[in-house]
């Protein structure tokens, strides 16, 4: 399988050996050069900033009270950045800890709920 680099001339060397030596969390691989999700990757040296916050997914885009995920969301300087979802916060922190021990120039942001400004402590869907 052909991994694709969603950063243009800045592919890393041999990924399917730095493949081998990464670590899975969940459905994402992060390895000290890269992060991979997807058939593509994104180099570690061209994260900007990391952060894990609480979110919901839901299924088909439907409605409904969905299921309690954290994303991390990866800026890496193009418009969108690269979001992954993972269903437990503590993979979610310790893939975020590795990236930032490999790359210890990114900026580790912390999530404020847009509403009351203060970091929340877990989603919880309502009990109706």
């Amino acid at each position: 399988m052909g991994w694709e680099c969603v950063v243009p001339g800045k592919e890393i060397e041999d990924v399917s050996k730095d493949r081998k030596n990464s670590k899975r969390f969940e459905l994402y691989d992060v390895s000290e050069k890269a992060v991979y999700f997807q058939g593509r990757y994104l180099p570690v040296s061209q994260i900007r900033s990391a952060r894990v916050q609480p979110s919901v997914y839901r299924p088909n885009h439907c409605c409904g009270i969905g299921l309690p995920v954290f994303k991390v969301r990866l800026e890496y300087g193009a418009e969108r950045p690269v979001v992954l979802l993972i269903e437990s916060e503590e993979k979610a922190r310790a893939a975020v800890d590795m990236i930032c021990r490999a790359n210890p120039d990114i900026t580790l942001e912390y999530y404020r709920d847009p509403h009351t400004g203060l970091r929340p402590e877990k989603v919880s869907p309502p009990l109706y």
